[in-house]
């Protein structure tokens, strides 16, 4: 799978929640440096931002203009699914 579509798929998985590093990589089947490296390519281009969480983990959202993005994507992916069965 293309780094693109990895970095698509992380934006429509934080669209549900802000997710771990660790949460990340688990979801996608990468290991934890691969999903780093989309991460920080993500970070750069503002499409994520991090936070520590109350707990103390740091973890990863969508900024506002790519949760609608993903949103677009996910909606799009949903239709195709629909169609095929």
């Amino acid at each position: 799978m293309s780094s693109a579509t990895l970095r698509n798929k992380i934006g429509v998985l934080l669209l549900e929640r802000p997710m771990t590093l660790k949460e990340i990589a688990a979801e996608l089947g990468v290991t934890e440096k691969k999903a780093y490296s989309l991460l920080k390519n993500m970070f750069q281009n503002e499409r994520v931002d991090s936070f520590k969480d109350v707990d103390g983990l740091r973890k990863y959202r969508c900024t506002p203009a790519e949760a609608e993005a993903a949103r677009k994507r996910k909606a799009r992916a949903e239709k195709r699914a629909k169609k095929k069965g």
